[in-house]
């Protein structure tokens, strides 16, 4: 429910997507329509491997609203730009094999499970993480996305779906506990 408010939120924001952003947070607080967060979560990585690290922020008690309804958190992202300490908005997700993609769209990212650095599946670096769905009746299903930067947004491509109480030689590969890579979000409150 609050990825749906947050990509709302993002979808409705009235600001120039294609602006430089030198503050990443300030932006965040001075676009959202909502009343202003008072703390914020932020975490960086350098998704696709340029040496510039992105920028991921959520407001915490949506991340942990999500965690405790058994959701992904969603996150709003910040892509490195061209000059040095700038950024722009990350203008939605694209799912693999879709033409269009959902403007103001969030990914959900596990940063307990999620790995960041070469994917040799795609041939490129990427953000992993998995999805676990726990239906009312049958098998739990995972799935393990890979988010790329494709210009000015995201791509979420499907690696591997399978059970969860099996074995899946990505998981292994990419998000086993000595494979993940570590992400601690800092608290934000300025």
């Amino acid at each position: 429910m609050k990825a749906f408010a947050l990509a709302a939120l993002l979808f409705a924001s009235t600001h120039c997507v294609s602006a430089q952003i030198v503050d990443p947070v300030a932006f965040y607080r001075t676009t959202t329509q909502y009343p202003v967060p008072s703390v914020l979560l932020k975490w960086q990585a350098d998704i696709n491997g340029d040496g510039k690290n992105e920028t991921f922020l959520t407001r915490k008690e949506y991340y942990h609203e999500d965690v405790a309804a058994g959701q992904l958190p969603a996150w709003e992202v910040f892509l490195a730009g061209v000059a040095a300490n700038t950024f722009t908005e990350s203008t939605g997700v694209q799912n693999q094999g879709e033409d269009a993609f959902g403007p103001g769209a969030v990914p959900q990212i596990d940063v307990k499970a999620c790995f960041v650095g070469q994917i040799n599946e795609l041939g490129q670096h990427a953000l992993v993480t998995q999805q676990i769905d726990s239906p009312r009746a049958g098998d739990p299903i995972a799935r393990i996305y890979a988010y790329t930067i494709e210009g000015d947004h995201l791509k979420r491509t499907k690696l591997a779906e399978y059970n969860p109480t099996q074995t899946n030689a990505l998981f292994d590969k990419y998000l086993k506990d000595d494979k993940r890579t570590v992400i601690t979000p800092v608290e934000v409150t300025q």
